[in-house]
């Protein structure tokens, strides 16, 4: 049996013992019913006079947002007298997705669940996510949010999670290095970057000392080309679901890597320090997040830019950006209360909080300018997040992680010629999912 059948066999036998769920309907009722969900909820939420108890599960384990979400957790229940939030979390990976496969197995799941984008279709189709449609139209926010990070959120016209944080790619390059070599302001098209890498490549005979661009060789998440893809005006999935790897414009986009990588790039793994944070890159593509400790080193001080990634010429800007959301679980029997802590998590004071606290770009328009206020860098991250394009929204988006990384990887390293590898990961892709 096909990997991806057998994916899709797992999370049915999964939806299938939701039998507590949504008032003991079964599997397949669950997943109709969750279009309704939001319309009912007065019905199944409790008493006024009475407790309500909710339960929060999200993804990621790190300390600091740990802290920031039990301390916004204790505002709500402070602003919200009789409702209480359990909060808990999990690594990114499989701790998260076993805590959640037992939770809705056992047919309790979760109340409120902060996860990404490549859960969405699953999880949808399994019958875990709620369809938050009606009561996102109802919210005062809802004109406010980036379409960007709401487009993450939404699987087949309905939608089931808004977006709390975003992790767009940027453009980082050497302040210093462009006075030195005069050049005056950061490349906004793939010619301009051309050019700029090439003058800006130091060699020791035919060894590269610096980067002119740094261009990782293998990845665990090769989003570095989707970027590339993206601002060649590609996507990899059209308006039915279906998968669009093998396209002319990745083609094209491979053709300009392999003609100015083996000239500028020093050859290096994601796993590896990126030579740019060690200071041996003039340009890279990086995670905004990943930058961080490079912006706060005094050794560097003055001497890093930030941009939005180049472009193809006659194409939009565009790069790569995860993005996590909060979810309402389809076994929650209070989702009022549970929207009522999203529509805290996602006002514009605690958006602009939070990125305060955690150093992450805001997803509301409303509070941009307050966002940049806080930093002069933080306009090319607003602008990142709202050109940002993330995982397909599709049950084999983590299949199709899998194939483009290897597919990139053989391009990369000279194993396959573009329009082959992109052909036969097309292919292989196709006879995954059926």
């Amino acid at each position: 049996m096909k990997k991806y059948a057998a994916l899709l066999l797992a999370l049915a036998l999964l939806a299938s013992l939701l039998t507590g769920c949504a008032g003991g309907t079964s599997s397949s009722a669950t997943t109709a019913a969750s279009t309704t969900a939001a319309t009912t909820a007065a019905t199944t939420a409790a008493p006024a006079g009475e407790s309500v108890e909710l339960s929060f599960l999200r993804i990621g384990n790190d300390t600091a947002e740990g802290d920031y979400w039990k301390a916004l957790i204790d505002r709500f229940q402070q602003e919200n007298e009789g409702i209480t939030v359990s909060y808990d979390d999990a690594a990114i990976g499989e701790a998260m997705e076993t805590k959640l496969n037992t939770s809705f197995a056992a047919g309790i799941g979760y109340d409120l669940i902060g996860h990404g984008i490549l859960s969405v279709a699953a999880r949808v189709e399994a019958g875990h996510y709620m369809d938050i449609t009606d009561y996102y139209n109802a919210w005062e926010g809802k004109d406010d949010i980036m379409q960007s990070v709401l487009a993450n959120g939404t699987y087949k016209d309905r939608i089931y999670g808004l977006a709390y944080s975003s992790t767009p790619f940027i453009f980082a390059y050497r302040t210093d290095l462009f006075a030195e070599a005069g050049i005056d302001n950061p490349p906004e098209t793939w010619e301009e970057l051309a050019e700029y890498a090439r003058k800006l490549t130091v060699r020791d005979g035919d060894t590269i000392t610096r980067a002119g661009f740094a261009f990782p060789l293998s990845s665990g998440n090769f989003v570095e080309f989707d970027v590339f893809a993206f601002g060649n005006g590609a996507l990899y999935y059209d308006e039915a679901g279906n998968p669009t790897i093998d396209t002319p414009e990745k083609a094209e986009a491979f053709a300009f890597l392999l003609d100015l990588l083996p000239d500028v790039s020093i050859p290096y793994s994601s796993s590896d320090t990126n030579p740019f944070i060690a200071g041996n890159a003039a340009m890279v593509l990086i995670n905004n997040v990943a930058l961080t400790p490079m912006l706060s080193d005094p050794a560097y001080e003055g001497k890093v830019g930030i941009a939005v990634p180049p472009h193809n010429e006659g194409h939009d800007a565009a790069t790569f950006s995860g993005c996590n959301m909060l979810f309402i679980g389809s076994t929650c029997k209070n989702p009022d209360a549970a929207f009522s802590f999203i529509e805290t998590a996602l006002s514009g004071e605690e958006v602009l909080n939070r990125a305060k606290v955690l150093n992450i770009p805001v997803t509301r328009n409303s509070q941009v300018d307050a966002f940049i206020a806080l930093d002069p860098m933080n306009e090319v991250r607003a602008a990142c997040v709202s050109c940002g394009i993330g995982m397909p929204r599709t049950t084999w988006a983590t299949t199709f992680q899998t194939i483009r990384n290897n597919m990139v990887q053989e391009v990369l390293y000279g194993a396959s010629e573009p329009e082959a590898a992109l052909a036969a990961a097309q292919a292989q892709l196709l006879d995954e999912i059926g």
